[in-house]
Order: structure tokens, then sequence, then C-alpha cells
């Protein structure tokens, strides 16, 4: 009995059938070369600012982050801050500190910012900071090529290089200080780590956080118009092109300053910094609508944990949005956040005097704090 003839539309299907068949042969045949897969693992932290959260689509998930730009300008400070929320949010995380300069993270950075940082392999558990003091390239990229590719305790990690021009390569460290270094060469590691990593890194759910100077441009016309490629930062281009993130620090000046007298004036024989208004411009994004954005947010000192000021910021929030009313020295909550805050028992306290007595009050009262922290999240971001 002949064959029934098959029509047009089912040639076509059994050719997609075929077709199917044969490309599902391959990538099992090379699982080790794909992603395919691997189910994509996802998380949301933040930063630690409601105003830089806002402006980055609500936080951090896990990417490329670069924080660039001149010493002492908030990039640590910010660094600790994301690993906190990191290590404290994202289930069976660890995180993976490079101090590639002697100056990198101090002891006074670490007894404030509430992480536990280990030296030794038998010490790194979850929820703790190892810290590999080297500024071997090499060494760098067999660690984190090792434990995201041989991972089968599913861990999360964040990786963070402090900074990455201390890093050198290997054969470089090992020649003369007179003789000539390798030319690119850390441009190039940079290019085949992100070449062998970059793809799965994030899938799997990792964070990676490079911290680096701005670098200048030496020209020989000091008025020849320079390309703006989104800042001039240390690692190549191949770390401008993977990184989801660019964060550029911007340099502080006299009025950046909070000053434990606010009448007072920096250098003035009387007045003590307390804190800093950080100042960053947005010069990748993973959201294109962010780019360039200006953000300020501040920072505190010698407090524990130092980082960003949260209630500080918190305190403006609630001014601009007029949930609480200034009158001369006097700060009164609006009555609908008194009646809404209520409902959910929390009980205000209507009056304060001064902004610095309201911010103790946010500062001694965590579930207050807590409150009005997811109040302005609610209103900003969700």
């Amino acid at each position: 009995m002949a064959k029934n003839k098959l029509t047009k539309d089912e040639e076509i299907e059994e050719e997609k059938d075929k077709s199917s068949d044969s490309l599902d042969s391959i990538l099992k045949e090379h699982k080790s070369e794909h992603y395919n897969f691997q189910e994509r693992v996802d998380w949301k932290i933040s930063t630690g600012s409601l105003l830089l959260d806002m402006a980055m689509g609500s936080g951090l998930s896990p990417c490329l982050l670069r924080l660039c730009g001149n010493n002492n300008e908030g990039k640590t400070p910010q660094t600790l801050e994301i690993l906190r929320n990191f290590l404290n949010t994202v289930e069976n995380s660890k995180a993976f500190w490079v101090i590639a300069e002697g100056r990198g993270l101090s002891e006074e950075n670490k007894a404030r910012c509430e992480l536990k940082f280990v030296y030794t392999a038998e010490e790194w558990k979850v929820g703790t900071v190892f810290v590999l003091e080297s500024n071997v390239f090499e060494l760098f990229i067999k660690c984190v090529k090792d434990l995201v590719l041989n991972n089968p305790e599913g861990i999360k990690y964040a990786f963070v290089v402090d900074s990455i021009d201390g890093l050198q390569l290997r054969d470089d460290k090992a020649k003369d200080i007179t003789e000539n270094n390798r030319v690119a060469g850390t441009p190039m590691l940079s290019k085949k780590m992100m070449q062998s990593l970059s793809l799965g890194m994030f899938k799997y759910g990792h964070l990676m956080i490079l911290i680096s100077q701005v670098t200048s441009e030496i020209k020989l016309d000091p008025y020849a118009k320079t390309a703006n490629r989104g800042g001039t930062f240390s690692g190549g281009n191949s770390l401008l092109h993977s990184a989801d993130w660019i964060l550029e620090y911007q340099s502080s000046f006299n009025g950046d300053y909070i000053l434990n007298n606010p009448s007072g004036k920096l250098n003035d024989g009387k007045s003590k910094p307390i804190g800093k208004w950080c100042k960053i411009i947005i010069q990748k994004s993973a959201i294109e609508v962010s780019r360039k954005q200006v953000i300020q947010y501040p920072i505190k000192f010698g407090k524990k944990p130092s980082g960003i000021w949260v209630e500080y910021e918190l305190v403006d929030l609630l001014l601009s949005f007029d949930m609480i009313k200034k009158a001369g020295a006097w700060l009164t909550f609006a009555d609908s956040l008194m009646v809404e805050a209520k409902e959910q028992n929390v009980e205000l306290q209507k009056q304060h005097q001064g902004l610095d007595n309201l911010r103790s009050y946010l500062e001694s009262n965590e579930n207050i704090k807590d409150y009005i922290y997811k109040k302005m999240k609610s209103v900003l971001i969700d």
C-alpha cells in the first residue's frame, strides 16, 4: 500500500523536528561549552542608598560593577555596604576580597563594617569574607575561575579587587625594577578573564566589584579634544565593555563634608567632619535610562557600621516628600504618616527639635527606622 504523501506543512514540521533533534544532540555532547541547561540564578540587594537603588533599577543583581575615582571619595565604604547586604540577603553566600595594594582594606574599616574577615581557607565559611593578599593577576584569575566553575555546593560569591591598578603579571613581578614590563599585559589578561568567566559567572548568580583609580591621559596638545568613552579607567577596554555598571566618584570639596557643627566651616579649628556627601556619575548603566545621572548620598565617619548614612538620607527624603513639616527648629511628622504608622503598630514621636535630634531618634529606634525605610522604598522604588 502506498505511503500517504506529506502535505507541505507536514514536511516543514518534520524538518523542524530533525533540526531540533540535531541541536539537542550537539548541546548534550558539548555541555561544558554552554550554559543553556543552567537555570539563571537571580537576586536583588540594596546598595545601601535609596537614591542609588532607584537610579539602578531597585538595586543590584548579579553583575560586574566598577567603582572608579580618586582616593577617599567613598569607594571602599560603598563596597563594604554592598558586601554586607549581599552576605545578609543572598543565601549560601561568601565574599572574596583581593588586596592588591598596601593601603587597601584598613583595620579601622574592618572593625567598623560588621563583617568577619578571614585569612585561611579553613576559616572561610558562609557569611564571611576571605582576604587574599596578593597582586598577582594570574593567581586572582585562577581563584575566581576555580571557585565559579567547580562549585558543587552552589555557593554565591561576591568578588572584590582593591584595586585593579595594583595587579600585575607574574612575569613582571619577577623582573628587576629597571626592566621593562610587558606592554598591555593587564588589559590582555582582563580580556581573557572576561571571555572565560563573564557569561557563566553572572548566570550562576555571582557578583564582581572592581575598584580602580581614574587615570589621566597625557596629551601633547592640552587643547586637543578627547573622545568621551565613559571615563578613563585602568584595566583596558575589555573591562569597560564587560562592566554592567561603572560608577565614577567625584572629588570632594570643603562644602561636601557634614560637620558636627552645622554652622561651622571645615578646618575652622572648632568643627569636626562626621560625614560627607558622596557624589557619583553613572558612566555606564545596565538600564540605559540611568546613564550619566548624578547621584548624591551621605556617608558617615567613625560609627558602627560605617558606610552610607541611612538616617541622614531618610530625613532628607521625608522633607522632600512633605512627610515631615519644618517650622523653625521644629520638625513634625505628617498626620497621614502618623496614622499609617500606627496601623502598622509603629508609634512615632510626632515632634522633634532640630535635624540632629530627628536623625538620632531614627538611629536609636531600629524598628522606626526600618518602617520609614520601607515606606520611602515603596514611594521611590516599589
